[in-house]
């Protein structure tokens, strides 16, 4: 009988042992998923939801209305008055071109620029003043050579 038992308390140790280690096995998993639960909470609480590129204000759905109806070869001053805002950034270059950047239009982080030659516009979308005014984009195969709108 005493061997029985010893099988016995052998066996349940045996399988309370692999319980253990499969339970511990689980547990950092189901811990980063907790944490990954309580960031995505907190980060959703404090910062507030993301903003889509539909726009999550009057502003942002007021911009992407009107650079949606923008053409290239387009003059300008409208367009600007349009916006009835300055822009977060203005510059121009060597080549005649200026840049005209809004900020948070598509989304928290994302800028508009409208570019524009002879008061036409040459360029408008999603980007940046300082992509779309690099050196490059003026000379040989660049962005705005040969741009016949203009």
């Amino acid at each position: 009988m005493e061997k029985r038992n010893r099988r016995g308390g052998a066996v349940a140790l045996t399988i309370c042992g692999l319980l253990a280690g499969a339970l511990s096995g689980c547990t950092p998993m189901l811990a980063g998923q907790m944490a990954e639960a309580g960031y995505k909470v907190a980060k959703t609480t404090l910062s507030g939801p993301d903003v889509s590129a539909a726009g999550a204000d009057e502003r942002q759905k007021k911009l992407q209305s009107i650079l949606n109806s923008v053409d290239v070869g387009q003059d300008i001053a409208p367009i600007l008055e349009e916006i009835g805002e300055p822009p977060k950034e203005k510059s121009g270059n060597t080549y005649g071109f200026t840049c005209y950047q809004y900020s948070a239009v598509y989304s928290d982080t994302e800028a508009a620029v409208i570019v524009a030659k002879d008061s036409r516009v040459a360029f408008y979308g999603n980007s940046r003043c300082s992509v779309e005014m690099q050196d490059a984009n003026f000379k040989k195969e660049g962005k705005y050579m040969g741009n016949a709108a203009l």
